[in-house]
């Protein structure tokens, strides 16, 4: 055989024996890998297995615990306290053993939320001469410069069970000697899940009668209340102890429609029986809102409240009260935070029995105007004219013009010119009134209805 062609034949051999070689390593390796992914898969199905098997464990033990917790009728001693350990991420929790001596009873378990706690100060300074005599004004026997922590008011506000929710709202108000006096301006339950669109509450609240009269203080667009509501109502307006409900009366046009009546007592001494009363007061309003564009809406509202003004318990003299209210809001639907108008009307008619045929008839209204131009600030103005309920020949009539600046959602100052003139009790009236006032909120205070 020829020496070159077996030196080419043993080169050629020692290749397929080194490739042959090769490719046997890569074949183990490949084996090798394989079963190390298989050993992963293995593992982690057997954790898998076990975590379904602790969390089977851990839902059995938690229902026969839940299942303890009901049968139990008596509170059992206090736990020894337990001292918390750190949670791994994607650590199982713990299971709670069936057996455990130390269990809470629903009854010893607190409440999982804390009702809305709010505190409001209102700070006014009043200048200019503020008239002695009968006038029933916000501050009222000085006539020099005046500055004041006006009232403090305190809201609590929770819902109570899945059927309502209860609100309390207690003031400190300032009397004309200086000291400060303490009152529950209003505390009632709410009832929301009743059927057939009813709602119903009871306790002491404001009576749902035009617009001005359920303002809280701070929530009024001017320092002092309309001279018409003051007049008829007195400064704390109709506000009293009773019930109510209302109804979202279903209509053919699908507006916002509600009825409201309240059946309270008859505590209000403006044009009611005041103390002396041994009836009820009752009061209805209808309330009626639709929307004109996206921008704009208006709110049209009737009222009427009548009651006893004496305190003949025979069926004495009665007064009547009626009014109606217009509210036009227009918001920029681009500038929404920052450009709105409120544009809010009222006008009441009294009716007062005095004698068997003597009956005051009078009348008040006030128009105001209130104008956002930006985000903090926006100016205002009211036209007030008014009668008296016992007396529609006296009459006052004043021009109020302000400046509020929102500092904030939680405080706001406002500056307000007030001139009144007319006749009232005490003489003729001319006077020239300035204020300043400042509001600070403190906690969570639930939002008025609109």
């Amino acid at each position: 055989m020829n020496t070159r062609a077996i030196k080419y034949g043993f080169c050629f051999l020692t290749i397929l024996l080194f490739a042959g070689a090769g490719r046997a390593e890569q074949v183990n390796a490949a084996d090798s890998e394989m079963q190390s992914l298989r050993g992963q898969v293995a593992e982690l199905q057997q954790q898998m297995k076990d975590a379904n098997e602790r969390h089977t464990e851990e839902i059995k033990l938690l229902r026969e615990e839940i299942e303890l917790l009901k049968r139990s009728n008596v509170a059992p001693p206090a736990a020894a306290p337990v001292q918390a350990r750190p949670v791994e991420p994607n650590q199982a929790p713990l299971p709670v053993a069936a057996n455990a001596e130390n269990k809470e009873s629903p009854a010893s378990i607190p409440q999982s939320s804390n009702p809305d706690i709010s505190a409001i100060g209102d700070f006014i300074f009043h200048g200019g001469p503020t008239p002695r005599g009968e006038t029933p004004d916000t501050i009222a026997s000085s006539k020099t410069a005046k500055a004041q922590l006006r009232e403090v008011e305190f809201g609590f506000s929770s819902p109570v069970d899945p059927y309502g929710r209860a609100d309390l709202i207690l003031s400190i108000e300032r009397q004309d000697d200086g000291s400060y006096s303490p009152d529950i301006e209003e505390g009632y339950f709410t009832y929301t899940d009743l059927p057939y669109d009813l709602q119903a509450r009871f306790g002491k609240f404001y009576s749902v009668f035009g617009k001005a009269n359920m303002f809280h203080t701070h929530a009024m667009p001017w320092v002092d209340r309309p001279n018409v509501i003051r007049k008829f109502f007195g400064d704390e307006g109709l506000n009293d102890g009773g019930g109510e409900i209302s109804w979202l009366v279903p209509n053919p046009w699908d507006n916002y429609m509600q009825l409201t009546f309240d059946v309270q007592n008859n505590g209000n001494d403006a044009v009611f029986a005041g103390d002396q009363a041994h009836s009820l007061m009752y009061v209805t309003h209808l309330k009626n809102f639709f929307d004109i564009d996206k921008a704009s809406s208006i709110e049209l509202g009737e009222s009427f409240a009548t009651g006893d003004n004496d305190a003949n318990t025979n069926g004495g003299h009665r007064s009547n009260v009626e009014g109606l209210d217009l509210t036009y809001k227009w918001r920029d639907p681009q500038y929404g935070l920052y450009k709105s108008l409120t544009w809010m009307n009222e006008i009441l008619f009294s009716q007062k029995e005095e004698g068997a045929e003597d009956t005051v008839n009078s009348h008040g209204m006030y128009s105001s105007l209130e104008y956002q131009f930006n985000r903090e600030w926006s100016v205002f103005g009211r036209y007030d004219y008014t009668q008296f309920p016992d007396s529609s020949r006296l009459h006052e009539t004043s021009y109020t013009t302000g400046l509020t600046f929102h500092q904030s959602e939680f405080m706001f100052w406002r500056v307000q010119f007030e001139h009144t003139n007319g006749e009232n009790y005490a003489g003729n009236v001319n006077r020239n009134e300035i204020w300043l006032q400042a509001d600070f909120l403190i906690g969570l205070h639930p939002a008025h209805t609109y």
